[in-house]
């Protein structure tokens, strides 16, 4: 792996990793659970029915029997990990890391890993670029038949084995304290051809929101209390959780840092250490510094689906895992605010399982039957092991890689990419389990000392991102108030010009976020240069010069619909009424309007894709633009076809180009001439080298 690669996937991971593991937990007999027992002189109230409290706690108390029923089991996994660059018209493929391994899980033995193929790619340089890729390395976890599914949330993204778990899993001893639990409806579930098992629902419903806890749906065997599906999303998107650090312990060392909240006194992996419990003067300074520059980004695990087989109609195991996500900047709460795309990623793996040895039963022929066998079989020399298997406890996890590491970035045996085969759970049942655990809420009677505050305050002079100056204001302090309801936000900001003493620019947001799209609603007092337009482009900069004049308050309400932050702006509405005061004149003028852009995509994501895209956008009365492209990929670029319409004042203008796409959508030369259409005159031919907007946040 080049350094550019490293340091990239050291910066993805850098945005999205925090610590967390899977642990094991006591179990009791289903016969042995009452409602004296421990569970409900605690939390009474935590289960809403008998179904719900029959199913969970026979789930948690034989949990245990995998481990019992079976010595050992050997299965091929194949993980996958993808990430897309957003942009406003469409997101593009950017990295994809692909891995193969075969392990042979045991019941007393470490886990032994034996790396078939791992590759790492780049689409925008090139389909045959390939290199190694370590991988999340899954396999350390989703094969243990006892592993806890709600610890992949964050586990998924290559956490340390020796940490504990972030998520306070609802199948943990005393999860009543964290969870309430609701039976659902009874569905079908198909094992093969002549065989279908019933399975009930059971909602639960987290007891305050926080990043530690999730909302889940678990699909219950009522016969075996097996898991047969699980589905869950963080109680809370990740946002004033998370920090950078450029210096830590007096030195410098760049990452991320995820606040937790409070810790009960068993979460010994969840306490900072001396470094981050006493920072010095200079590392508050500069990181302090750092963060209030950037704006404050917000992260969501919007979707986990695990998904258990019953192999040979005897043994649950894990089969799938599909998990989707994604980051994006949280700081346009407000009318007119920049909202940038999100940027989507996903991981998933499978598990094709090969043999399994029950409790007490021979090894079949062409099996290794201990830990050490499958490591003489499966090594070879010059093979790299990632530790010694007499030193490591059961549970643990020694890997085989071998030498040749880029013979396993070109490997046959790696799985397709993402955009190649959309695999496992489809789409469409994606988005109905993300909206229905999106509708589960939060229950009742949790710790109040453990929810995280409702409320973010972004001091005055402090934060940096707040600072700008204009020729009206000059230097503007800006300070703002948020207030976090689970159902949305609301966000007053303020700023404060030096130029002069008078109002404030002000702005008052109401943000109400549903699975399907997000409304704003908004109050004003706002200084712009120029027409709002659908996208903002009236507010002014962090650095503007020229005459006040051109600058003018706009007083008034709007209304902004765009789809969920999940996904790319690509239809924006806009309502607004207003009245506008020119500085200098004092001239005012009474609006209302609308504004409303259309930004579609045909065709695949890949970009060895044909496809084809618009725009298309009305703003009040008097413009109207549209495009229409057309794109066709040649080798490593695209040749566009498009053309333009314009319309203002009651005159239109059209233009025919073709255009030379390079990097997938980044960077293109267009070439396009204006048609006369009856006028005499008219433009002439124009070449143009730009990149794109909207690519990048």
């Amino acid at each position: 792996m080049t350094d550019t690669t490293a340091r990239t996937l050291r910066s993805i991971h850098a945005l999205f990793v925090a610590a967390g593991m899977h642990g094991t937990v006591a179990a009791q007999t289903p016969e042995a659970v009452s409602r004296d027992s421990v569970p409900f002189a605690l939390a009474p109230d935590a289960y809403l029915d008998d179904t719900a409290r029959r199913l969970v706690l026979g789930s948690k108390a034989t949990r245990d029997t995998a481990r019992l029923d079976i010595d050992a089991y050997t299965a091929v996994i194949q993980e996958r990990m993808a990430l897309e660059l957003p942009g406003d018209r469409r997101n593009r493929p950017w990295l994809d890391g692909g891995r193969t391994a075969r392990f042979r899980w045991s019941r007393e033995e470490p886990t032994v890993v034996h790396v078939l193929g791992a590759g790492f790619r780049d689409p925008t340089l090139g389909p045959d670029r390939a290199e190694y890729f370590p991988g999340p390395r899954v396999e350390r976890f989703a094969a243990d038949p006892l592993g806890d599914p709600f610890h992949y949330a964050f586990a998924a993204l290559g956490q340390p084995q020796e940490a504990d778990p972030i998520t306070r899993s609802p199948l943990e001893p005393g999860s009543e304290r964290h969870y309430q639990f609701r039976s659902g409806d009874t569905l079908s579930v198909r094992l093969s051809d002549d065989c279908t098992l019933r399975v009930v629902s059971v909602t639960v419903i987290p007891r305050y929101r926080s990043i530690r806890l999730v909302s889940a749906i678990m699909w219950i065997d009522p016969e075996s209390f097996r898991l047969a599906r699980v589905a869950y999303r963080l109680a809370k998107r990740i946002d004033r959780e998370m920090s950078w650090q450029l210096r830590r312990g007096g030195r410098w060392r760049p990452g991320m840092r995820l606040d937790t909240g409070p810790a009960d006194p068993s979460d010994s992996a969840l306490e900072s250490d001396s470094s981050d419990a006493h920072p010095g003067f200079v590392d508050r300074l500069v990181n302090g510094a750092f963060n209030s520059a950037l704006p404050r980004f917000q992260w969501d695990i919007s979707t986990v689906v695990a998904d258990y087989g019953l192999w040979e109609l005897r043994h649950w195991l894990p089969l799938s895992v599909t998990w989707r996500g994604y980051m994006t900047a949280d700081e346009g709460v407000t009318a007119t605010g920049y909202l940038p795309p999100p940027i989507p990623g996903t991981i998933d793996w499978t598990v094709e399982i090969e043999n399994v040895r029950e409790r007490g039963a021979e090894t079949a022929a062409g099996i290794p039957a201990t830990a050490a066998e499958a490591l003489r079989l499966w090594r070879q020399e010059g093979d790299s092991i990632s530790g010694v298997l007499e030193e490591t406890d059961p549970g643990g996890t020694v890997t085989i890689t071998p030498a040749d590491r880029q013979a396993l970035a070109s490997s046959d045996l790696l799985p397709p990419t993402y955009w190649e085969d959309d695999r496992g759970v489809d789409d469409a049942t994606l988005e109905q389990i993300a909206s229905e655990l999106a509708a589960i809420g939060t229950g009742e009677g949790g710790d109040p000392a453990e929810a995280p505050s409702p409320w973010i305050f972004d001091s005055p002079g402090t934060t940096l991102r707040l600072l700008r100056y204009n020729p009206v204001e000059h230097l503007s302090v800006g300070t703002r108030l948020q207030r976090d309801f689970g159902w949305g936000r609301a966000a007053l900001t303020a700023r404060v010009g030096t130029a002069r003493l008078e109002l404030p620019d002000i702005d008052l947001t109401l943000l109400h976020d549903r699975p399907g799209h997000r409304m704003f609603v908004s109050f004003y007092r706002a200084l712009r240069d120029s027409d709002p337009g659908e996208g903002g482009s009236g507010t002014p900069g962090l650095y503007v010069t020229g005459d006040p004049a051109d600058f003018h308050w706009s007083h008034g309400a709007a209304i902004r619909i765009l789809p969920p932050a999940s996904e790319r702006n690509w239809l924006s509405l806009r309502l607004f009424a207003e009245q506008d005061a020119d500085i200098g004149t004092d001239n005012r003028r009474n609006r209302v309007g609308a504004g409303v852009a259309w930004r579609p995509w045909w065709g695949g994501p890949a970009s060895g894709s044909f496809g084809g895209g618009g725009r298309a956008s009305v703003w009040a009365s008097r413009i109207r633009m549209a495009r229409l492209d057309l794109q066709r990929p040649i080798r490593f670029l695209r040749l566009s076809l498009f053309t333009d319409w314009a319309s203002t004042g009651g005159e239109d203008f059209y233009a025919l180009g073709a255009g030379l796409v390079f990097m997938d959508g980044l960077l293109r030369l267009d070439a396009a001439r204006g048609l006369r259409r009856g006028r005499q005159g008219g433009p002439e031919a124009v070449l143009r080298l730009h990149l794109l907007d909207g690519a990048f946040f």
